[in-house]
């Protein structure tokens, strides 16, 4: 199985881009996708053909079985940059690429409520591109600054082996909703 993951900060030194680096490390089928470049949603922009790096970004979700989403939460509600990348996944002038893909959902927050109000607007998001988002384990990893060190590295022996159970879950959870 492939599984498309990215992370919706666009910090280098993220919380939430440090739960997408683990969890790049720790498995073999994940390929992490960057934000970096995907230029602000326009239609005028579709209208003179996909930019590049729109286009890279929605062939590596439409050849992955999976797509894992690491979001933070900023004022409630998800990132201008993850909204924006999903507007353009999700458009349909070209093609929808999250119609019909399964999708996990984690977020890290020095907050003890981890990403939960982001998560819920994504969600929602997710399911007018017609996405399948995994309903369970919610994964909310509060008072992540505790969890992962200075350098980046996840240290909580809880987060790591709730992580890693999720991902398998998920991989059962995708195979499932390929298969229909």
């Amino acid at each position: 199985m492939t599984i498309a993951a990215f992370c919706g900060s666009l910090r280098k030194h993220s919380l939430n881009r440090s739960v997408v680096n683990h969890m790049d490390q720790t498995s073999d089928d994940i390929q992490v996708l960057s934000l970096e470049d995907i230029p602000l949603f326009n239609a005028d922009l579709e209208e003179q053909g996909e930019p590049e790096a729109v286009f890279d970004f929605k062939k590596a979700i439409k050849e992955a079985e999976a797509v894992l989403i690491v979001t933070p939460e900023y004022s409630h509600s998800m990132p201008g940059v993850l909204k924006n990348a999903l507007d353009w996944a999700g458009s349909m002038t070209y093609e929808n690429v999250l119609d019909g893909k399964p999708v996990m959902i984690a977020g890290a927050s020095p907050s003890v409520l981890g990403t939960a109000f982001a998560q819920e607007h994504l969600r929602v998001t997710l399911a007018a591109c017609g996405a399948h988002t995994m309903p369970q384990p919610e994964i909310f990893i509060g008072k992540a600054a505790e969890k992962i060190d200075k350098d980046g590295k996840l240290i909580d022996q809880g987060t790591i082996d709730f992580l890693e159970s999720a991902l398998n879950g998920f991989r059962v959870y995708a195979n499932g909703i390929n298969n229909l």
